[in-house]
C-alpha cells in the first residue's frame, strides 16, 4: 500500500504506474469484472454512508444531511445503477455503413468502443462524493481504473471517501488523493488517459494548461453565470418557488444554481415578494434550519458579502430573509438569501459567478434585451425560461449558446444521468455522465475488415489501365455538369 505524502509528486507518478501496469496486465475486462467494480462501488457507499454524511456535516460547519443522502449517496448509487443496466448496449461494437461498391465485396466496419486506461478526475468541494462516484461510474463503466483528487475544502469527507475506496478497492483500480493545492497542480500534470475537471474557470485554465503538456485530453466542467428569464406568459408564483428551491439548495453553492433573473418591466416587487413567501415555507428559521447549508470557509462568506457591498456602492438595493438577519450564526457561515435589485452591468455580481445564496434581479421591456445580454457575454453552463409562449420558448432555445437550456425549471436536469452534462465555452469543455461518460472514457476505435476479394481490390492499384482513367473522368465530367452547369 502505497502512503501518499502531500506535495509528494513522485508517489502520484507510482500510483499512476501501478494503475497502468494492472490496466495493461488484465487486458480487455470483461462486462462481469466490470459489473462487479460498480457493485462494489454502490456497497462501499451504503457501508460508509453516515461516516460520509458526518464528514460533510463537519467539513460545511452545518449541511442538510437529507441532501448528502439524497443528492450524493444514493444520487451516486443511481449512477452506478444506470451505467450497469445500460453497460450491456454501450459496449456493443456499431455497424457503420460503407458505400455499395465496398459493402458489396464484404468490406465491413464498426466502432468499438474500448478502454483508455486511467483516468484522472479532480472533483470540488461542494459535492466532492457525488462527483467522485460519477467519474468512477463513467471509468469503471468503460473498463478504466482510475485516481481522485478531492478538493482541501473537505478534508474530512477526502479521509473518509479516501479510507472507504482503500477498504474496497486496491490501488491498482481506484485511490483517493488527498492534499492541498500543491498536491492538485502535481496531479494536473499527470500522464493520464483522460482527465475530469470540476471547478472553476480560471482553475480549469490551469489544468487544461498542465495536461496539455502530455496531450492529455481533458473534460472540464466548468460552471459560470446561470440566466434566468421570466417571460410574460409565466406563472409567477410557480416560477418563484421553482427558482428559489434551485437557487437555495446547498445554499447556491452548486455550478448549475440560477444565477441572476431577468424580468418583465414591472414585475420585480410582485416576484420578490413571492420569492420571500417562498424562502420561508422552504427553510422557516433559516439562518438556524438545518437543511440550509453553510457557506464552506469564511474566505467565501467574506467574497460574498463584498460582491454586496460592491453592488450597494453602486446602487443597488438589497432585500433578505430573514428581514432582521446579521447574515450570522454560531459559526458565522450562513448567509439569508438575499435579493439585488437597482442592478447595473458593471457590478462585480454581475462579473463574477456568485456561488451563494444571492440573487440579481433585472427587468426588460423586450425578451430581445435578456438574450443580446446573455449572448454577448461568456456561455453559461445552463440557462432557463419560465413561460408558456412557445415562439419565446424556440427563441431561448435557438439564441442561448449553453450547455442545457430548461424549460419552466432550473437546475433539475442534472437528476437525471441519461442526459449528457457539461458546458460549452467558458462553462466547459466535453460531456461526460451516463452513456455520454462511457463514452467519453472510452477509446471509439474504428475496426475495418477488408474484403477477401483480392480480384476486385487488384483493380484498385496501379498501373491503372484506360478504362480506369475512363471511368475517372467520366465522373468528374457528371460532378462538373451537376454543380458548374
Amino acid at each position: 500500500m502505497f502512503v501518499l505524502a502531500k506535495g509528494n509528486a513522485m508517489r502520484l507518478e507510482e500510483i499512476l504506474a501501478a494503475q497502468r501496469r494492472a490496466f495493461l496486465a488484465d487486458g480487455y475486462p470483461s462486462m462481469e469484472t466490470r459489473t462487479e467494480r460498480i457493485n462494489r462501488a454502490i456497497k462501499m457507499l451504503l457501508k460508509h454512508a453516515e461516516r460520509i454524511v458526518e464528514a460533510y456535516e463537519h467539513d460545511f460547519s452545518g449541511r442538510s444531511r437529507f441532501s448528502s443522502k439524497t443528492g450524493d449517496i444514493l444520487g451516486s448509487i443511481e449512477a452506478f445503477e444506470y451505467t450497469k443496466q445500460n453497460l450491456c448496449d454501450w459496449m456493443k461494437a456499431v455497424p457503420i455503413e460503407l458505400p455499395p461498391g465496398a459493402a458489396g465485396i464484404g468490406t465491413t466496419a464498426a466502432v468499438c468502443p474500448s478502454p483508455l486506461g486511467v483516468i484522472g478526475a479532480m472533483v470540488p468541494w461542494n459535492g466532492p462524493v457525488l462527483m467522485a462516484c460519477l467519474a468512477m461510474a463513467g471509468a469503471f463503466g468503460a473498463g478504466n481504473r482510475i485516481m481522485i483528487k478531492v478538493s482541501e475544502y473537505t478534508p474530512r469527507t477526502a479521509r473518509a471517501m479516501a479510507e472507504a475506496v482503500t477498504e474496497f478497492f486496491p490501488i491498482e483500480e481506484a485511490y483517493i488523493v488527498e492534499g492541498e493545492a500543491d498536491v492538485a497542480a502535481a496531479f494536473s500534470r499527470l500522464h493520464f488517459d483522460h482527465l475530469v475537471f470540476t471547478g472553476s474557470t480560471e482553475t480549469g485554465k490551469k489544468v487544461m494548461k498542465a495536461a496539455a503538456e502530455n496531450l492529455v485530453p481533458v473534460t472540464l466542467e466548468l460552471g459560470g453565470k446561470c440566466p434566468v428569464i421570466i417571460g410574460t406568459s409565466a406563472d409567477l408564483k410557480v416560477a418563484a418557488k421553482r427558482i428559489l428551491t434551485g437557487k437555495l439548495s446547498s445554499a447556491g453553492q452548486v455550478c448549475v444554481a440560477p444565477d441572476y433573473l431577468y424580468l418583465p418591466a414591472g414585475k420585480t416587487e410582485e416576484f420578490i415578494s413571492l420569492a420571500l413567501d417562498t424562502v420561508s415555507e422552504l427553510y422557516p428559521d433559516l439562518i438556524a434550519n438545518e437543511e440550509y447549508t453553510s457557506i464552506i470557509t469564511q474566505a467565501h462568506r467574506d467574497r460574498l458579502l463584498s460582491l454586496l457591498e460592491d453592488a450597494v456602492g453602486k446602487g443597488a438595493k438589497l432585500v433578505q430573509f430573514p428581514v432582521a438577519s446579521e447574515a450570522t450564526t454560531a459559526n458565522g457561515k450562513r448567509l439569508p438569501f438575499v435579493a439585488v435589485t437597482n442592478v447595473t452591468r458593471d457590478m462585480k455580481i454581475m462579473q463574477e459567478e456568485i456561488f451563494g445564496p444571492i440573487l440579481p434581479v433585472l427587468e426588460y421591456e423586450n425578451i430581445i434585451e435578456p438574450l443580446a445580454y446573455i449572448e454577448q457575454n461568456p456561455h453559461p453552463l445552463a440557462a432557463s425560461y419560465f413561460g408558456s409562449d412557445v415562439a419565446e420558448q424556440e427563441q431561448v432555445i435557438a439564441r442561448i449558446q449553453s450547455g442545457a437550456v430548461l424549460l419552466n425549471d432550473v437546475r433539475v436536469h442534472i437528476f437525471f444521468e441519461a442526459l449528457p452534462f457539461g458546458g460549452v465555452g467558458n462553462s466547459g469543455i466535453g460531456r461526460y455522465r451516463g452513456r455520454e461518460g462511457f463514452r467519453t472514457f472510452s477509446n471509439l476505435k474504428t475496426v475495418f475488415r477488408q474484403s477477401d476479394n483480392e480480384e476486385v481490390l487488384a483493380r484498385q492499384r496501379p498501373p491503372h489501365g484506360a478504362q480506369s482513367h475512363a471511368a475517372v473522368d467520366e465522373r468528374m465530367i457528371k460532378l462538373r455538369t451537376e454543380w458548374l452547369g
